[in-house]
């Protein structure tokens, strides 16, 4: 359905899957370690915002990569804003992640009518990340290993997306 230049792809080392998120706007450079093999990780920027919308409220944005991943026991969407620094503020990441949430109903949209797939991405479950403050020059010597998240808020939503500093390296279930 999506043609190979929206797509990243998924590479393999000692038999783990990982990726290699590349924002060249931002000049961040993100490794997801440990990703299922049946994902798909998509370049949400690659989608050219339509020009019917004015932006007035960030109608036209979208956040950088939106993963669609199969584990085990779950289906998963995670949306993905990634940034150098920490320069942009709260509301602007949010609408980022918006406008990747609304790209993938449009893929929802295309899959049902098109490809006559009436269930096309409706069992999935949603998570919202923005990783910032990301420098390229320092080199990663560990990756950020999952930290117990019990009592903190679900980022399930835009408006409850997670934030992760620092890190160039990170573990799939860290994104879930």
């Amino acid at each position: 359905m999506l043609s190979t230049g929206a797509q990243v792809p998924i590479q393999q080392t000692g038999g783990k899957f990982f990726v290699i998120l590349k924002d060249k706007q931002a000049k961040t450079t993100v490794e997801i370690a440990e990703i299922p093999h049946e994902s798909i990780v998509i370049k949400a920027e690659v989608f050219k915002p339509p020009n019917i919308f004015k932006g007035s409220k960030g109608e036209r944005r979208r956040a950088d990569f939106v993963i669609v991943s199969n584990t085990e026991t779950d289906k998963w969407i995670i949306c993905i804003e990634t940034q150098k620094g920490t320069g942009k503020d709260r509301d602007h990441v949010e609408q980022q992640l918006r406008g990747a949430d609304c790209f993938i109903g449009y893929c929802k949209c295309i899959g049902k009518s098109f490809w006559q797939s009436t269930k096309f991405l409706d069992d999935y479950r949603y998570r919202y990340v923005s990783i910032v403050n990301i420098n390229i020059d320092k080199q990663s010597t560990r990756a950020y290993k999952p930290t117990n998240q019990s009592g903190k808020i679900a980022h399930d939503s835009p408006d409850t997306f997670r934030e992760i500093f620092g890190h160039q390296t990170l573990y799939f279930n860290e994104l879930i």
